[in-house]
């Protein structure tokens, strides 16, 4: 059986490397978990817009992403799961809450279509149709790193896992970031329960997921032991 797999582009877990090809470490789980049901799983990386989209359209069979909201009226979840945690990064130590009224008279780059800034500060789209506070969107977390690392933005929505690569943007080798957590959920794989292989799908990618926990494959994180 095919199955395409789409989750936005955020390396290191989840990425397009340099030959166009995914890799990371959402990728190389959910990959054994497709050989050991013998699936043809093609895997895309893209914006989370995107990447929402296709889902909601039919156009993939399972996506990669948070546990949202959205998705919960039309979708279900396969038993694995990853819990990450997302916030900002700022240049300079913050000395005041980190919550909606930071972003007054500032800016702040997040990926295209990303939910889960705008469920942190609830009054986000407020400020920004009242000009109060300028959201930047770049079409991959990957850009929203290089772009605030280059000098745009007052903050980046990101997390710590990507703090290497936002230094390896940095236009200064000494500069420093400070990051402030903000929000912890699930990373969690999606279907459809209109897809017409909605049941093979979810129960082959559950019994994967159990077998790799009983041979103790798995650390505690869900990712695969190295």
């Amino acid at each position: 059986m095919s199955v395409k797999i789409a989750g936005y582009d955020y390396p290191p877990l989840y990425y397009l490397n340099e030959s166009e090809q995914v890799e990371g470490d959402f990728f190389d789980v959910l990959n054994e978990m497709c050989r050991r049901q013998r699936f043809k799983c093609t895997f895309v990386a893209d914006s989370a817009a995107r990447s929402y989209k296709q889902l909601e359209d039919g156009a993939i069979d399972l996506l990669l992403t948070g546990k949202i909201p959205r998705f919960e009226a039309c979708c279900d979840v396969i038993d694995w799961s990853y819990l990450w945690t997302g916030g900002i990064y700022s240049r300079e130590q913050l000395t005041q809450n980190v919550d909606t009224s930071l972003l007054i008279g500032r800016s702040l780059v997040v990926p295209l279509g990303l939910e889960l800034p705008y469920i942190v500060f609830k009054d986000l789209r407020t400020l920004e149709s009242q000009s109060k506070a300028i959201v930047i969107e770049a079409r991959t977390a990957k850009l929203t790193l290089k772009m605030f690392g280059k000098g745009r933005g007052d903050f980046v929505w990101s997390s710590k896992e990507t703090e290497p690569l936002l230094k390896s943007y940095s236009a200064s080798q000494d500069a420093r970031y400070y990051f402030y957590p903000l929000k912890t959920i699930p990373v969690v794989v999606w279907i459809k329960r209109s897809n017409p292989h909605y049941q093979r799908i979810l129960e082959g990618f559950n019994q994967a997921y159990a077998e790799l926990m009983s041979l103790k494959r798995l650390g505690t994180n869900g990712l695969l032991l190295k």
